[in-house]
């Protein structure tokens, strides 16, 4: 695919298409749709709210506790407007946590989402023009492996993401978004900036359990997991749906021809924080492989197989105490394994090279025992972990969300992977681990699980 550039934005995306289209729809929430120029009205008096009320702060970055609300939503495009970085917080996190955050990343002040009722009438007032290559976004990594990281991001880079990504997926002015993804995680803000290159509709809406069928009514567009899309294909026909991102784990086949049957096109791919979202993509067919890589990325893989990237959507770096730590010079190490499938000549992701480890000799890499074991009826989460063995050095063990029995999966994974691969017991997957709301805290289940630890599990006969 050849390489574009993004749209060259002289105003704010909002501010653009209120220009271009005042009466279009842009944001759906509730019974309500609001118009591109009710939306610019109203982050124009989010501005003057702030700034009446913290007139006295210098404010360089802040950080807003993140909800998929309306409120949440213009108070974070009134703080970009107003010139501010934005650090979205994960509204799971302990007081502990969001102070130990802003304190590592140098952020001035927690901003309140501003309450509709309570905003004045809008004024006029000079406002801080768009710069596109200007630090913007501060997005924190999922912390799965260690202290989460905070990611700097400009309007370039997002907008670059998006547009590479909408190459491969079609998304019209006509069509609709769900915000199906938290703002405090880049698939998330990428969704955001879809609906602004594009000047499409964004639906604002409650997806916990059976809300998210109602939710996707009138979408064209949802970024799911395949749990999510299991249940929108058994509970109820969203005639409007013809486009779902999946990610977050194995995309079963048989899932994806059910929603294809239907009309519902599915698209799965990799992505990471300091690339603004996604990487490479593909149409979901069942192959174990990840897709090409997008416009305005590139990728390749070093020596050991590592994904080296770069390219118009990398990050300039982290922030740490108000300074940015540049990521690299040219090339961009992801400690992710890849190698390229013969048959499709499209990347497949084999796993962390820091997960990987040893045993009996052996080199185990637990994502793939994971694909595998995955498998299993009744699993639908799985994470296999390394535990110190005085005879092997390192043991497999398994953590799994799901209705099983243990001794019966053993037995089964026995026919699946080699002696050595197999797990050497089987914990349930415990409900007080924190999440980041993609992807489970490897770090945080490890830690869980050193302290649950029954070591009497067998490994002899094992080799």
């Amino acid at each position: 695919m050849a390489a574009i550039h993004p749209i060259a934005f002289k105003a704010w995306p909002w501010l653009h298409w209120m220009q271009e289209q005042p009466e279009a729809t842009a944001i759906i929430f509730g019974t309500s749709e609001i118009t591109w120029r009710q939306l610019c009205d109203d982050v124009s008096r989010v501005h003057l709210s702030i700034v009446t009320n913290q007139h006295t702060i210098a404010h360089e970055r802040v950080a807003i506790v993140s909800h998929n609300n309306y409120a949440c939503l213009i108070t974070m495009l009134a703080a970009w407007q107003n010139g501010w970085q934005t650090l979205m917080l994960n509204p799971t996190f302990s007081q502990r946590e969001c102070n130990e955050i802003i304190e590592r990343v140098g952020i001035n002040v927690i901003l309140n989402v501003v309450e509709l009722k309570s905003l004045p009438d809008r004024d006029e007032m000079t406002l801080v023009g768009f710069n596109a290559v200007k630090h913007l976004t501060l997005t924190l990594t999922s912390g799965s492996t260690g202290a989460p990281k905070a990611v700097v991001h400009t309007a370039n880079n997002h907008l670059a993401s998006a547009s590479g990504l909408l190459e491969l997926i079609p998304f019209k002015c006509s069509d609709c978004w769900l915000l199906s993804l938290p703002l405090f995680h880049v698939s998330g803000l990428g969704i955001v900036w879809r609906w602004l290159i594009q000047g499409a509709m964004l639906k604002l809406a409650d997806i916990k359990e059976k809300a998210l069928i109602t939710a996707l009514e009138g979408c064209t567009h949802a970024s799911l997991v395949p749990t999510q899309l299991q249940c929108v294909l058994e509970q109820g026909n969203c005639s409007s749906l013809h486009a779902v991102l999946l990610g977050g784990t194995e995309i079963p086949q048989s899932l994806v021809d059910e929603a294809e049957r239907i009309g519902i096109q599915c698209w799965c791919g990799y992505g990471m924080t300091e690339m603004a979202s996604t990487i490479t993509a593909k149409r979901a067919n069942g192959y174990f492989s990840v897709g090409d890589v997008l416009p305005n990325r590139e990728l390749r893989l070093y020596k050991n197989g590592e994904v080296m990237v770069k390219g118009e959507t990398l990050s300039p770096g982290y922030m740490v105490r108000g300074n940015i730590l540049p990521l690299t010079d040219d090339w961009f190490a992801t400690k992710d394994k890849g190698c390229w499938d013969e048959a499709t000549s499209e990347l497949q992701i084999i796993g962390r090279l820091d997960n990987m480890f040893i045993c009996g000799g052996e080199n185990v890499q637990p994502e793939n025992l994971e694909r595998i074991l995955s498998l299993y009826s009744g699993i639908s989460q799985i994470v296999i972990f390394p535990i110190d063995d005085d005879t092997w050095g390192k043991v497999p063990i398994a953590i799994i969300e799901g209705e099983i029995d243990s001794d019966e999966f053993l037995t089964w994974a026995k026919t699946q992977v080699l002696p050595y691969q197999c797990p050497k017991a089987v914990y349930s997957l415990p409900n007080n681990v924190s999440h980041s709301g993609i992807k489970l805290s490897r770090k945080a289940l490890l830690d869980w699980l050193l302290l649950n630890l029954d070591n009497n599990f067998d490994t002899h006969g094992f080799a």
